[in-house]
């Protein structure tokens, strides 16, 4: 038996679209990524079987689930954390909560390292004319989260190189990198920040959603009795 660092990790995000990714030693084994973002609860579970399948892993295989945590909308987000945790739960795993916007982060740095760029922002789709964003430092090709994550208009986010499909919609306020102005949180990247992090000790998180602002469903108030004379 492999000691449990070089076992294998399955990784879930779903807070822009559902993605599901088996890793291993610095690399990934099977990916599946959907170009849906509303379809989170169907697609989840079968590509969790699909993704095992291909990469010819079983669940006893598994040191353990990392799942996304956000920021991302409601529905999303909880869809995805759902899924890890029961499969966790049904596995016997302990199950990891890694912030997503350090997915894109993780090949951003790379990129930033090469074109000699040393801080640099990571921006994604808040829809509602806003973007979830956080501030990074490339250090050697490796990411440092300096700020954030926060939930923002386009305009209030540090001028800076971004990278991530927020950038991407609005190129007025912010200064997209091209080759990235498309990028969304990807649990290949997610299971491989995953790695890193239980390597390294830190930059593991509780599995929490960040949501970052309240959701839009209201709980409607008492509704008024009849013949009470309120108006």
């Amino acid at each position: 038996m492999p000691d449990d660092s070089s076992r294998p990790l399955l990784a879930i995000d779903a807070s822009a679209t559902a993605s599901v990714a088996v890793v291993q030693g610095g690399e990934v084994l099977a990916r599946y990524a959907s170009t849906e973002t509303n379809t989170h609860a169907e697609v989840l579970t079968p590509a969790v079987r699909r993704v095992l399948e291909e990469a010819n892993v079983e669940p006893g295989d598994l040191r353990a689930v990392v799942a996304g945590v956000g920021p991302g909308p409601f529905t999303g987000l909880r869809a995805g954390l759902v899924t890890a945790r029961s499969l966790a739960f049904v596995w016997g795993l302990q199950v990891h909560g890694v912030m997503s916007l350090d997915a894109i982060a993780l090949p951003a740095a790379v990129e930033a390292f090469r074109a000699g760029v040393e801080e640099f922002v990571v921006a994604t789709d808040a829809r509602r004319r806003e973007v979830y964003w956080a501030h990074y430092a490339s250090v050697g090709g490796q990411f440092q989260r300096l700020h954030g994550p926060f939930v923002t208009a386009p305009a209030e986010v540090t001028p800076l190189p971004a990278y991530g499909a927020g950038a991407g919609l609005y190129p007025d306020a912010l200064a997209a990198v091209v080759e990235f102005s498309t990028a969304v949180p990807d649990a290949g990247s997610l299971g491989l920040v995953g790695e890193l992090a239980l390597r390294r000790g830190r930059g593991i998180l509780p599995v929490t959603p960040l949501y970052l602002r309240e959701s839009d469903a209201k709980v409607p108030g008492p509704r008024k009795r009849a013949g009470t004379g309120e108006r």
